[in-house]
């Protein structure tokens, strides 16, 4: 029995060698199939590469030098003007003083003086009709912010304290005063903008006359 096992695994190891004898093996050295895997791959990483470089390449020679210089231009231009209106937001934002001479305060505090305060006092600062007259107990209507009323005799801090915590503190007990605060509606960075746009539409007269006040008080 085992002889005819023996014989059996002969025949089949004789076979076996004359098959892998008829395969042909390919020349040259027989590459890993890791390695080549990874060649592949290396391959694939590499394409995108080559050509993001030769768009680059083509474009800037089809752009020609005065191309390039005009596309720097615009580039640089857009990072100046990105940079320029990300420092107005900033400065609005921080702001703790009136610049009347600021385009970028006054414009934002023209905005939100007519959310807020052009219903009283008039889309034009002249305030209602009547202002001027006899109100020993109070109840006087908005008066005029456009440098006709003298709110000049105050200083930029205090306009801003009557602006923030309402006319009421600063009155007598026996006066009702009519201005409302506005410290839980604005930012101190807002109120400083309306201040700097009402400022803005004072003529020259009535900043030279609030300034004399100022010094006057100290």
């Amino acid at each position: 029995m085992r002889d005819v096992k023996t014989a059996r695994r002969k025949r089949r190891a004789r076979l076996e060698q004359r098959m892998s004898g008829r395969i042909p093996k390919a020349p040259g050295r027989t590459l890993d199939p890791a390695r080549r895997l990874r060649g592949l791959v290396d391959q694939e990483e590499d394409a995108p590469a080559q050509g993001r470089q030769s768009f680059a390449n083509d474009v800037s020679a089809r752009l020609g030098p005065r191309g390039r210089f005009l596309a720097a231009a615009i580039f640089i231009g857009a990072l100046i003007t990105g940079a320029d209106i990300f420092w107005e937001r900033y400065s609005n934002q921080t702001a703790v003083s009136a610049d009347h001479t600021n385009a970028a305060q006054v414009g934002l505090g023209h905005s939100l003086y007519d959310q807020h305060c052009a219903f009283c006092h008039g889309a034009d600062l002249a305030g209602k009709q009547g202002w001027d007259g006899e109100f020993p107990d109070g109840g006087r209507p908005a008066v005029p912010l456009d440098g006709t009323a003298p709110i000049w005799r105050l200083s930029d801090r205090d306009i801003f304290d009557v602006v923030k915590f309402g006319g009421q503190p600063f009155s007598p007990a026996s006066y009702r005063n009519e201005m409302p605060a506005f410290e839980t509606a604005l930012a101190d960075a807002d109120i400083w903008a309306i201040l700097a746009f009402i400022k803005s539409r004072w003529p020259e007269a009535t900043h030279t006359r609030q300034k004399e006040a100022t010094d006057e008080s100290g």
